[in-house]
């Protein structure tokens, strides 16, 4: 049997740079490319190891395996904690078992056959650079859809809170989504407008208001500016003027609460007065995971 030594230092200098990068946006780190590529250098390093001197029974154990590990995640991240440390290796073993299936579907699906020696791929090829290039390609796929993921977890676990609203003796819960889009400001006072559901928020609201939002007039300015101004609640309410997709001069019946209270992942609160809410008579969300939508200047 022929062996390129070559393509196999190559091919996991190249995997192991991939699995240290999908490490690295797992873990949320800023890591230099250099300290990647170092790391992924011992990595190969070892594989070569193996392969020329298979009579060395100590490269084969367990315990070598995972102290390769360990280096390769010094060496890359430098962890200054040992929970750091840990968890970083965690997610790095991880990983490393994702692109090893993608190996052994080239080995399954690969008609010119294959097999595994001492935990080494051998891939029968025509062409010596394949492989080299299909992990690439395989590499930076799976990197993207992992990134992808990564940047869906973020999102629900960061920009998703629980926001409270209180209003003359009343307040609600309900989720609500930091919307990097909404930089809504009352023209009156220029502070932040937070836009919720008006199902969500009717209980609260005063039964005239309310009943503006019930018969779906909130569109005709006539009506609302003759209801606010006869309202007992004149002066806690204004008109938001707002652009959206389709929509170049709309506008939003707000009020300003007694305070609202925002919630995150990690039950910190934050409670804030200096805030407007603007009431949209229309779903914000398909899924119905949130219900209003925050304004960075918030968070």
């Amino acid at each position: 049997m022929e062996v390129f030594l070559d393509i196999i230092i190559l091919e996991n200098i190249v995997m192991n740079y991939l699995i240290l990068l999908t490490t690295s946006k797992f873990i949320r780190s800023k890591v230099s490319n250099f300290r990647l590529l170092v790391g992924a250098i011992i990595g190969a390093a070892y594989v070569v190891l193996m392969v020329v001197l298979p009579g060395i029974k100590a490269l084969y154990t367990v315990f070598a395996r995972i102290l390769l590990s360990c280096v390769i995640v010094a060496v890359a991240f430098s962890p200054k904690k040992f929970n750091s440390f840990f968890k970083t290796l965690a997610i790095f073993y991880v990983c490393t078992f994702i692109f090893a299936g993608a190996a052994f579907a080239f080995l399954y699906f690969n008609q010119n056959g294959g097999f595994i020696r001492n935990g080494i791929i051998y891939v029968f090829w025509r062409s010596k650079w394949t492989v080299l290039f299909l992990s690439i390609v395989m590499g930076a796929i799976i990197v993207r859809i992992f990134w992808d993921i990564l940047q869906y977890r973020l999102v629900k676990e960061k920009l998703l809170n629980q926001l409270k609203i209180a209003f003359e003796n009343k307040a609600i819960e309900l989720s609500a989504l930091v919307d990097t889009g909404n930089s809504l400001h009352d023209p009156l006072t220029n502070m932040p407008v937070v836009v919720v559901e008006f199902d969500a928020i009717k209980e609260i609201l005063p039964a005239d208001i309310r009943s503006i939002f019930n018969e779906s007039r909130e569109n005709d300015l006539v009506t609302i500016t003759g209801i606010i101004s006869s309202s007992q609640w004149f002066s806690r309410f204004r008109l938001i003027p707002y652009t959206s997709l389709g929509k170049e001069n709309g506008m939003l019946i707000g009020f300003k609460p007694d305070y609202i209270e925002i919630s995150d992942s990690n039950e910190e609160r934050k409670g804030i007065s200096d805030v407007i809410i603007g009431i949209y008579n229309k779903a914000l969300s398909k899924n119905e995971k949130y219900k209003a939508l925050l304004n960075p200047e918030l968070i």
